[in-house]
């Protein structure tokens, strides 16, 4: 089994663009009372978070997050191979995980940890209900959970030998075409995306880092060279590359800070019975990852 947190900061700021973030205050007690009687469901139906419960400590607050998906046809099997019972699409499956809020009241950032059991986490959905409870109860205010990120990934790929491909992007205003067989799949009086992928053929396949050394390095001019393809601009690139964990991460050139998410192994989850994480254990664990 394989048990990680993402992690994020935490910050609150005025809804007018560009304001900075403001002191967290009461913000543990507003997200508690937001997450009294959580649950969310997307807007086609097949996905489902919700809280079953939460705990205050300090500056910490610790909720136990159930969330799954439909749409799945599977036989259950146990160990031996023998059918226990058969999942339908209709059927909800259904994961426990946990959420660690960590708000210093006097700071302008806080912290939060979120349990991946085996690649399945829940921020996403729990994230768009959490921040519609919050607006709610603070208008004119915005939460935000921004994942922290390992800057250095990008650098260390190239460097590594790891980048599997390059992605160019050229968009091309309605009425304006660099292809006239554009015009084959986009209307003539529509906006049109251009997109090129460039890679080395074979399964180990990988292309040179030089100019993307350069451009990470400081050289402004080298993003010029690295858009530029059979004597057209392209408007964006981005990189693929290989992780060291063996998954694939897609960068985009114009962010090359933003990384990868920092992620941390969680250690010493203790499974019940039934083979769910005991709350106890994994607010130990989550603790450990942001470092105490």
């Amino acid at each position: 089994m394989s048990e990680r947190a993402t992690l994020y900061t935490v910050t609150v700021r005025p809804r007018s663009r560009g304001a900075a973030p403001l002191p967290l205050a009461d913000l543990a007690d507003v997200l508690a009372g937001a997450l009294d009687g959580f649950s969310a469901t997307s807007a086609d139906g097949g996905t489902v978070a919700r809280v079953l419960s939460t705990a205050r400590d300090g500056d910490d607050l610790f909720a136990i997050v159930e969330h799954g998906s439909r749409g799945i046809a599977a036989d259950i099997v146990d160990a031996s191979g023998a059918v226990r019972l058969r999942q339908t699409p209709d059927d909800l499956q259904l994961i426990r995980s946990g959420c660690l809020f960590r708000l210093p009241a006097g700071q302008t950032a806080g912290a939060l940890a979120v349990h991946v059991s085996n690649g399945r986490g829940v921020k996403e959905l729990f994230e768009q209900e959490l921040v519609s409870r919050f607006r709610t109860a603070r208008p004119g205010l915005l939460l935000r959970l921004d994942r922290l990120a390992e800057p250095d990934a990008l650098r260390q790929a190239v460097a590594e030998n790891r980048i599997e491909k390059l992605r160019l992007v050229r968009l091309e205003a309605a009425g304006k075409r660099t292809f006239g067989d554009t015009d084959r799949w986009v209307a003539a009086g529509k906006p049109a995306r251009i997109q090129l992928e460039i890679g080395a053929h074979g399964r180990d396949g990988r292309i040179s880092g030089a100019l993307l050394e350069r451009y990470l390095g400081g050289d402004g001019s080298a993003l010029a060279d690295i858009v530029a393809f059979g004597g057209l601009a392209f408007d964006s690139a981005s990189v693929g590359v290989l992780l060291p964990d063996g998954t694939r991460r897609l960068f985009d050139l114009a962010h090359p800070e933003a990384g990868r998410p920092l992620t941390r192994a969680l250690e010493g989850i203790v499974l019940d019975g039934a083979g769910e994480p005991t709350a106890e254990s994994l607010l130990a664990a989550l603790r450990g990852a942001l470092g105490s």
